[in-house]
């Protein structure tokens, strides 16, 4: 008897998640051939192409198992006893995790709406997108899995969309803004103030030279 796959949707889930990914490959293909006339969307069409490829991939990922089951904790990992009295000891033991460089950032815009003002043609995608969004079963799903709308917000900055029913961001991660914010703030503020003290003590030119000083 053969283990079911993985990442298949449910058979309540499935439907969305093939309409999902018909939606996101028609939407591929049409930016593809705009990118032809469309020397801004020409710059960013690869990296847009990797980031719908990938919504598609969690979408059907998170159809499969909408509800995740708690995570149980890991049981701390043995590491040997420190050498000691090792007089060269290995710069880097076998039970160290190997250091990877930082993967590159696939950035893209971020405005509201900014593929439909880039490029009028997926305004017809948009309209569909946000008709799907309106689906009594697409509700159903993100108010099972609520870790969807981390897969759809970015397609709704995309097209301009706000959906009614997406829940607010969470207390933490406003806080979190708010709170880099006023760091911000105050990081100016203590730049500007450095900079004015620095006129008011060597004039706009900045420091001189002893020798050139009255």
């Amino acid at each position: 008897m053969t283990a079911a796959s993985p990442t298949l949707p449910t058979s309540a889930a499935w439907p969305l998640a093939e309409r999902f990914a018909r939606f996101i490959a028609g939407l591929r293909e049409a930016m593809g051939s705009q990118a032809e006339h469309n020397a801004a969307l020409m710059n960013i069409v690869a990296r847009l192409w990797n980031r719908l490829t990938e919504a598609a991939e969690r979408f059907t990922a998170i159809a499969a198992k909408p509800v995740v089951p708690p995570r149980r904790p890991a049981p701390p990992a043995a590491r040997p006893a420190p050498a000691g009295s090792d007089p060269h000891p290995d710069p880097h033991p076998e039970w160290a995790a190997p250091h990877l460089p930082p993967a590159p950032r696939r950035l893209l815009p971020t405005g509201h709406g900014w593929l439909v003002r880039m490029s009028p043609q997926a305004v017809p995608f948009g309209i569909e997108f946000a008709y799907l969004l309106a689906q009594p079963e697409m509700t159903e799903l993100l108010a099972a899995a609520p870790r969807l709308w981390r897969v759809l917000r970015p397609l709704c900055r995309m097209f301009g969309i706000t959906p009614p029913h997406a829940p607010p961001p969470s207390a933490r991660t406003a806080e979190g803004v708010a709170d880099i914010a006023r760091q911000r703030r105050r990081r100016q503020r203590a730049e500007r103030q450095a900079r004015h003290a620095a006129v008011r003590r060597h004039g706009p030119q900045g420091s001189r030279p002893a020798l050139f000083r009255c």
